[in-house]
């Protein structure tokens, strides 16, 4: 993919510059892709947001349900699950509605989007790193897979049925099934069997277009993460596997890291194991280790690489830049060269 704006500018600068994107918002976009793929989800949606602007539109209409149902918002997806929530607890909108359908896809988005909203939620946390974020999102997909089946299926149709009191849905067909014959039975026998297609064209449509945006989305983080990633399993590897993958990171960042990286990492890792149980899993943590315990000397390599790790998903410093640019009246007449030259000097690494 080709970029022309700042990312490319960055690029062009620093070859070795790594992009995150908002594991958030991309989670967003994970549910909007979906809600676009098929009609009866499409629909379905906009039933939502049409029954909310119906009864906000009078405000004896909006007395009558007690401000109980909820509208959609483009960009905050826990709106599209408060919706599906509301609906759910009004059985009599549901039955006004008469469609088995709406009762199905209301209390299969309410669950499904109920866990987005409260992964989206932890993936906003202030000290969530890259790792956590793989793994929730590994978490969701596994989520899906199970869901796709139809046992699933039949237990969210039951529910459906059991709220709205209908038993077909609308887009159920009859089919004539003629059973052959042999020669020496009766009269062929004509049997009406009724089949709907939801189930392939709806249900599985739904899930499999989640499952394909969350996996292609986790790809992402799972390449930003494969170089780092043995810091999370420092003490379940050995020692030979955690010095070759050190090896690999330090031969990508040859300016930023001494050959002597490898064997830091190493020594780390039995420092950990020496610690036991109260080890540090996350980076995170592993940054506030080597600070609280003054081991900063000890190992300057990986707090330095530890550190820009945990700076990729720091909100607190995107929040101080977005003040620098808002006060920029401000932090235009503040002279840099003296911040710089001491920030270098506090931050310089000795190669040996």
């Amino acid at each position: 993919m080709y970029y022309a704006g700042l990312q490319a500018k960055i690029k062009e600068a620093n070859p070795l510059a790594k992009f995150v994107p908002c594991s958030a918002h991309s989670l967003n976009l994970v549910g909007t892709n979906a809600v676009d793929c098929c009609t009866q989800a499409v629909l379905f949606f906009n039933l939502l947001q049409n029954v909310y602007t119906f009864f906000t539109g009078s405000t004896h209409r909006w007395k009558v349900l007690n401000a109980s149902v909820k509208g959609l918002s483009e960009t905050r997806w826990s709106a599209r699950d408060d919706a599906c929530q509301s609906l759910n607890k009004n059985c009599g909108i549901l039955n006004k509605l008469n469609n088995l359908e709406t009762a199905f896809l209301s209390i299969f988005w309410g669950q499904i989007l109920h866990r987005f909203n409260l992964t989206s939620k932890k993936l906003q946390a202030v000290n969530i790193d890259l790792g956590v974020v793989c793994e929730l999102y590994k978490s969701l997909i596994t989520y899906i897979i199970d869901l796709r089946s139809d046992k699933n299926y039949e237990y969210f149709k039951q529910c459906a049925i059991e709220k709205s009191k209908i038993k077909q849905f609308q887009s159920c067909t009859k089919r004539l099934k003629i059973r052959k014959q042999f020669f020496d039975e009766g009269p062929s026998k004509e049997t009406t069997v009724e089949y709907s297609d939801f189930k392939v064209k709806t249900y599985f449509v739904i899930l499999d277009q989640l499952r394909s945006q969350l996996e292609k989305r986790n790809e992402k983080y799972e390449n930003l993460l494969k170089n780092y990633n043995f810091f999370f399993k420092l003490t379940e590897m050995t020692s030979i596997k955690v010095r070759k993958n050190a090896e690999i990171l330090q031969n990508e960042y040859k300016d930023d890291l001494s050959t002597l990286f490898a064997n830091e990492c190493v020594h780390f890792r039995s420092h950990l194991l020496s610690i036991g149980d109260e080890a540090p899993k996350t980076i995170q943590d592993m940054c506030g280790f080597l600070r609280k315990n003054d081991l900063i000397g000890m190992y300057p390599y990986i707090d330095v690489d530890i550190s820009q790790n945990a700076i990729m998903y720091s909100s607190e410093r995107l929040s101080d830049l977005a003040i620098m640019n808002i006060e920029s009246d401000v932090t235009a007449k503040i002279e840099f060269d003296d911040i710089i030259n001491e920030f270098a000097t506090l931050q310089s690494r000795r190669k040996i």
